[in-house]
């Protein structure tokens, strides 16, 4: 991706960056008509000029600083900034996480609106937006009252180039070769840009498109947790040997053979209709279906199965002997099949050299329809003699769940059917938004300029949840419905897996759809106890094991948010210094109405053959809930050369961060089973979150690309929403019921330190070294630092970077109610890229070099819930531009 000049993406900050250039942002050519375009340099001096002209603190990466490193999505390319890290799905980043404060507390927009997104929250799927389309990223980390609330964290806009930003007509193409090393096979991947301008230079437009196929492949060791506060009677005299342990009652072993595929284009026009008007259209497009396929072996049982077992100083049980029923096998299907758009016109007005205006109207739409789409159909593969009593659990390498005495697993003679299901839940979430500013260059004594604005949005999510009806999920459970070998297809890896010790051979495997076209056929049929009833319930049914719409567990969350903004910039001298900054406050107005169904439990009933209880509910009855709320938002933020070249800055804010959409559905989701017993609702009547933001930072520059920063900041969150758990009677029993309350509140202290500097002065070749590092310390309990070392010299520009987080908690209530902590995670990038003309670059690049696994664990590491590992990626590419 080529890099426009600074003055075509440049804002001032106390006006929110509008989706398209004003009417003076066309980019300033070079003398010979090209625009001035050079390497990794002068897109590290362009985040400088920007980090260093900005009124509040921002930090920024621009242009080809992006497109030349080793990254699929801008997730992956926003944690080289201090405080940023990421999680990752598939391997591949996902959500951010800023200073401490997780996906929810940062707001993303796309050219200054807010881009509607897939999953059930409020967070951005960062993975939606391929990192060849983006031109620049800027990551705020204080506000001011011109931009959109909602970012109590963070504020990351991400801009496209725009035609106009380009002299005549510019056309960039890319094609690179990926592999992904555990997967052991090559996936393409292109992208490529067009732009040009006619009709005198008034007339401009704009396409660009990214695509990608990735194959990859993924291995797992999962628990869903622990169950905790256990008594274990071993004698069964009813008196526990053990009091108050926690025992693992569900591992599984997971390879998941999956794709990414990714297709996104952006098309923009532009016209200058006079000197004074500028109009801006814009649209995007992306579509990501992930289609996992994960082959899974797993083993469950309760407290109630064990007859022996050692328990450590922790109260974890870290062996016993006894499960509840032979090793399984399923096929899960997990896909995620995400599409957005964005679609919006901008005019920007400038009626003379002091004021300025923007208009902005944009509708934004994504859905992810998952619903129905996802699979569970299991198997028991006992063998004839083996005895689940026998079964012993141990924890072996790598401190990783190993069982022994599941008899010969590649024995399918003897499989029975069990439980299964499609399931899924689809999302749809639609925004329509109106932003409008005015600015004045006042010129006024130390009032330099007047703006204001006003905004509106509409926004709506809502999920549709489905499944396979009750009757249908357990129709084989426990009925001995034998299953031929030949559904099993293939083997999954299991030697040794990920060093654990666990299994000495692959395990076999079938497809969902090959064991969901058995089971519906007479062979499968008439093995059950009563076929002909069986029969009528899959008629019932359309014939098929297909989906039921869930209506309890489907709802929508629409919100109508209005609000505007005043703000003074200001600006003088302090003796021989300059300073600057501005004041301002926002208003914002946000009413919700949220709508469901009600259902009560009439009974809880379990399948004659056994399997999972159904829970049996009334008819649905719709419901509607309602709630608003108004907040007054202040902000300051103050800049001053307290030396040549070294610059203060301090800023305070009021910020708030809504509450998750999912939260906010009337939703009502239920698990029936003995041991796990729980009933999950959101709440419609939360509030927003509320922070008060004091942030000081000192910046030294030491050249036009070379600065070291000390930033402290703190936040002081109120109303947070947290989940609570209550014991509740349903039918005479007892459930974990877990709701969101406005409850929590917090406050976070931290010390950024970063630095950029570019060895110009030392003797050639040495003058093309640099080096990139930042440290973020946050109190509580969150570390990251990055170290980027890069040469560029003549046609030849290398680079290797790392980037770490140190271990933290999650969530207090997670799998099994219990807390789930993350562990260290420190991973290695590379590239290399050799320009063989002005034209024409080559280049490599390798991800995750040295094989970083994701472990996942609850308060103690041999309390395991996930050890993960999608392994390194390399590519070989080419670049075209002219």
């Amino acid at each position: 991706m080529v890099a426009p000049s600074v003055a075509a993406q440049t804002q001032p900050a106390d006006t929110p960056a509008p989706p398209a250039g004003t009417v003076q942002d066309a980019a300033v050519p070079a003398e010979d008509g090209n625009i001035i375009v050079t390497g990794l340099r002068e897109s590290l001096r362009r985040a400088v000029d920007i980090k260093r002209n900005a009124d509040n603190i921002v930090d920024s990466i621009v242009a080809d600083d992006i497109g030349k490193l080793p990254d699929q999505n801008i997730a992956e390319a926003i944690q080289r900034i201090p405080g940023v890290t990421i999680s990752r799905d598939n391997g591949e980043g996902q959500f951010i996480t800023v200073r401490g404060l997780g996906p929810a507390f940062s707001t993303a927009l796309y050219n200054g609106r807010i881009l509607a997104t897939e999953n059930q929250g409020r967070e951005f799927s960062f993975d939606i937006l391929p990192a060849e389309l983006i031109n620049r990223v800027d990551v705020s980390k204080t506000p001011t009252a011109a931009q959109i609330e909602g970012g109590i964290a963070a504020t990351v806009d991400m801009y496209t180039a725009r035609p106009f930003d380009f002299t005549g007509t510019k056309v960039s193409l890319s094609a690179q070769a990926n592999y992904d090393k555990l997967r052991g096979q090559f996936s393409p991947q292109a992208s490529g840009l067009f732009s040009t301008t006619f009709g005198g230079g008034d007339f401009g437009i704009l396409g660009a498109f990214s695509y990608i196929d990735r194959k990859i492949q993924g291995k797992r060791i999962f628990t869903d947790g622990w169950e905790a506060n256990q008594s274990l009677d071993l004698n069964r005299d009813g008196t526990p040997e053990f009091r108050g342990v926690s025992v693992p009652t569900y591992v599984e072993w997971g390879n998941n053979r999956t794709s990414r595929k990714r297709l996104s284009g952006l098309l923009t026009a532009q016209w200058r209709a006079t000197d004074t008007l500028l109009l801006t259209l814009d649209g995007l497009y992306s579509q990501l279906d992930v289609n996992d396929d994960n082959k899974v072996f797993f083993v469950f049982g309760g407290p109630g199965d064990v007859t022996a077992a050692t328990v450590d100083q922790n109260n974890t049980v870290t062996s016993y002997t006894g499960i509840s029923s032979g090793p399984m096998f399923t096929n899960q299907i997990r896909p995620r099949l995400a599409t957005t758009y964005q679609a919006g016109a901008n005019l920007a007005w400038k009626p003379s050299d002091r004021l300025t205006g923007t208009l902005d109207f944009s509708w934004s739409k994504a859905e992810d329809n998952t619903g129905g789409n996802q699979a569970w159909f299991e198997s028991n593969l006992a063998t004839p003699g083996y005895s689940p009593a026998g079964v012993r659990f141990t924890i072996g390498g790598n401190g990783l769940p190993v069982y022994t005495g599941l008899g010969n697993i590649l024995d399918t003679s003897n499989a029975k059917a069990g439980f299964l299901t499609y399931e899924g839940v689809s999302v749809s979430d639609e925004i329509y938004q109106v932003n409008s500013n005015l600015k004045w260059d006042a010129d006024m004594g130390i009032l330099t300029r007047i703006s204001g604005g006003v905004n509106y949005s509409d926004r709506k999510k809502a999920r549709f949840s489905f499944k396979t009806p009750d009757a249908l999920q357990c129709l084989y459970c426990g009925a001995g419905v034998s299953i031929p070998g030949s559904v099993f297809t293939g083997t999954a890896e299991g030697t040794n897996f990920l060093g654990s010790g666990m299994f000495d051979s692959d395990y076999p495997t079938y497809s969902a759809a090959d064991l969901a076209k058995y089971l519906l056929s007479d062979a499968a049929i008439n093995q059950l106890a009563n076929p002909a009833a069986a029969r009528a319930a899959l008629a019932a049914n359309g014939g098929t094991f297909g989906v039921i719409p869930v209506p309890g567990n489907s709802g929508s969350a629409q919100e109508r948010t209005i609000g505007g903004f005043v703000q003074a910039s200001l600006g003088g001298d302090f003796g021989s210094r300059r300073w600057s900054g501005n004041i301002g406050l926002r208003y914002t107005r946000t009413d919700v109405t949220s709508r469901g169904v009600g259902q009560e439990i009439l009974s809880i009933t379990t399948p004659p053959g056994g399997g999972d209880p159904i829970v049996n509910l009334s008819a649905p009855q719709p419901i509607t809930e309602t709630g608003s709320y108004g907040q007054f938002l202040p902000s300051a933020n103050f800049k001053l050369d307290v030396f040549e070249d070294v610059v203060f800055q301090a800023a305070v804010a009021k910020t708030l961060t809504r509450a998750t959409l999912s939260d906010l559905l009337l939703i009502r989701n239920i698990n029936p089973r003995p041991r796990e017993r729980a009933i999950t609702d959101g709440n419609p009547g939360l509030e927003p979150m509320i922070g008060w933001n004091y942030d000081a930072a000192l910046t030294w520059y030491l050249d036009r690309s070379s600065f070291l920063s000390v930033a402290l900041f703190a936040k002081d969150l109120d109303n947070l929403s947290e989940s609570t758990t209550t014991t509740i009677q349903v039918l005479g029993l007892d459930f974990r019921r877990t709701r969101p309350e406005n409850i929590g509140s917090r406050s976070y202290r931290g010390i950024e330190f970063s630095g950029q500097y570019t060895f110009t002065g030392l003797p050639e070749p040495l003058d093309g070294l640099g080096v990139q590092a930042n440290v973020s310390l946050v109190d509580p309990d969150a570390t990251t630092y990055n170290a980027v070392a890069f040469y560029e010299k003549g046609p030849l520009q290398a680079r290797i970077a790392y980037n770490y987080r140190n271990a933290y908690e999650q969530t207090m209530q997670g799998n099994r109610g219990q807390p789930v902590n993350v562990d260290a995670y420190g991973i290695w990038d590379a590239s290399i890229n050799y320009a063989l003309n002005d034209q024409v670059t080559f280049f490599a690049q390798g991800l995750n070099l040295f094989n970083e696994k994701t472990f996942l664990y609850s308060v103690y590491k041999e309390r395991v819930i996930s050890f993960e590992t999608y392994g390194p990626r390399y590519a070989l590419g080419v670049r075209l531009n002219f």
